[in-house]
C-alpha cells in the first residue's frame, strides 16, 4: 500500500498550497508553538481562499488553533511586532502573512549547548585514597548567616534565582528616558512613582520579548507614527484631540491595543 495520497480537484477535503520559501521559513522560524499555530491559521484563511489578506475574527482563530481567545489577541500582536503578519489598518482590518524578507523574529532559542567540563579526582602519589581537586571556579554564594552554598550542587535554586532576577530587574529609568527621547511632544514624566514602577514591571514581565530596551524603542516609535496617539486627529464634535500620556501607554489594556496596531489605521 502506498503512503502517497494523490490530490485531485474533486477531493472533498480540499487542500491549501503553500509557497516553498514560506514553508521553509516557517520551519526555520524561532516562533513559539502557539505563534506558529496562529500564523498557520491565518495562512489557511488567506492562501486557502486565494487571497492575500482577510478579516479573520480572533475567536475563529482561537477555535482553529485551540487557544484561548484573549491569548490569540496577544499572539497576533506579537506576530505583528515581529512582522510575520501584517494588518491593513485598525484592529478589525484584514490581516495576512508578510513576505519572508520582512520578518524580524525574536531570537528565543539561540543558546548554544555546551558540555561542562567535569573536574577529575586527583590521586595522591603516596596514598591510594582519591581526593577532590581544589577548584577556584566553583560558583559559591554566601547566605546572610555567612554559610557558603555551592550553587552547582543546587542548580534548581541557582537557576530560579537568576531567572527571577532577570524578570524582576525592570530598567524603569531607561524606559522613561526612551519615552522622552522619542516622544518629546507628549507629556513628560517627572516622577517615577510606585504606581508607574508597578505598571512598567507588569509589562516587562508579561513576555520575554518585553525584557529588551529595543522592544521599548520600537514600541514608542510605533506610538510616534500614530497621528491619533500624538494628538494630531481632531476630536469628535470639535472636542480637544486625544493625546497619549506615559501612564496611558503602560496601562495593560492600552498597551495591548498599541502593540496590536489598533491606532495605525
Amino acid at each position: 500500500m502506498s503512503n502517497v495520497i494523490q490530490l485531485h480537484a474533486s477531493n472533498p477535503g480540499g487542500f491549501t498550497r503553500m509557497d516553498n520559501d514560506l514553508y521553509g521559513a516557517l520551519i526555520r522560524a524561532d516562533l513559539s508553538g502557539r505563534e506558529l499555530r496562529v500564523a498557520l491559521a491565518i495562512h489557511r484563511q488567506t492562501a486557502g481562499y486565494n487571497v492575500a489578506s482577510a478579516r479573520i475574527a480572533a475567536s475563529y482563530i482561537a477555535e482553529m488553533a485551540n487557544i484561548h481567545r484573549e491569548d490569540v489577541s496577544r499572539i497576533i500582536g506579537e506576530l505583528l511586532r515581529q512582522r510575520v503578519i501584517y494588518r491593513e489598518g485598525g484592529s478589525k482590518a484584514p490581516i495576512g502573512i508578510s513576505p519572508v524578507t520582512a520578518w524580524r523574529i525574536d531570537a528565543k532559542n539561540n543558546r548554544k549547548s555546551t558540555t561542562k567540563k567535569v573536574p577529575q579526582c586527583g590521586v595522591s602519589t603516596t596514598s591510594l585514597v582519591a581526593f577532590p581537586p581544589h577548584n577556584k571556579d566553583t560558583n559559591t554564594n554566601t547566605t546572610s548567616d555567612e554559610v557558603v552554598v555551592d550553587a552547582e550542587r543546587q542548580p534548581e535554586a541557582a537557576a530560579g534565582k537568576i531567572s527571577r532576577t532577570k524578570a524582576d530587574s525592570c530598567p524603569h529609568r531607561a524606559i522613561v528616558d526612551l519615552y522622552h527621547e522619542i516622544l518629546s511632544e507628549l507629556p513628560a514624566v517627572t516622577l517615577i512613582n510606585k504606581t508607574r514602577q508597578q505598571n512598567l514591571q507588569g509589562r516587562w514581565r508579561e513576555h520575554e520579548a518585553h525584557r529588551d530596551l529595543a522592544f521599548w524603542r520600537e514600541y514608542f516609535e510605533s506610538v510616534k507614527a500614530s497621528n491619533f496617539l500624538m494628538g494630531k486627529v481632531e476630536g469628535r464634535f470639535g472636542t480637544k484631540p486625544f493625546r497619549a500620556s506615559f501612564d496611558w501607554l503602560i496601562a495593560p489594556r492600552n498597551f495591548v491595543k498599541v502593540v496590536e496596531g489598533n491606532y495605525h489605521a
